[in-house]
């Protein structure tokens, strides 16, 4: 037990209004990548545990930031194809066609994260399994990071 007098006080706060600044490609989707990659690093040295949120949050990582390339222009359009929207396998092939210096083939774990990422959406809602397998934290959390720098120097 403490000595000490109760405090008792009445606080009126004002929540701020939400705001949203008009921005257009390819700086949204670069913004969208930079914003949510924060994330990857300390979901991946949460193990396994995290790791379904490590698969979803890099998963819109990659997608984001080969966007941001694929929109370099301020059009992004054709993304919005299904051929293209969540397939990030896809994504990278058209990204290394355009220029940017990726490897021809995307890295195990970013294959992965296409299956779980892109239509039937398992990694969102999980319909129909009971189980899904998704990549180690590392490497892909540094080569993420990796692949967000490179679009951005090549924006």
């Amino acid at each position: 037990m403490n000595n000490l007098p109760s405090v008792v006080a009445t606080v009126n706060t004002v929540a701020p209004k939400a705001f949203v600044v008009p921005a257009r490609p390819p700086h949204t989707f670069l913004g969208m990548a930079r914003a949510l990659l924060v994330g990857v690093p300390l979901l991946a040295s949460a193990g396994a545990p995290a790791s379904i949120a490590l698969a979803f949050v890099a998963a819109q990582v990659a997608e984001c930031s080969l966007k941001a390339y694929l929109a370099r222009s301020g059009d992004d359009e054709r993304l919005k194809s299904p051929a293209l929207r969540h397939n990030l396998e896809a994504l990278w092939h058209l990204a290394h066609i355009e220029g940017l210096p990726l490897s021809r083939q995307a890295p195990t774990w970013l294959l992965t994260l296409s299956v779980l990422h892109n239509k039937p959406y398992f990694i969102r809602y999980s319909t129909g399994v009971h189980a899904l397998g998704t990549p180690a934290g590392e490497p892909m959390a540094t080569e993420l990071a990796a692949i967000v720098e490179l679009v951005s120097h090549h924006l």
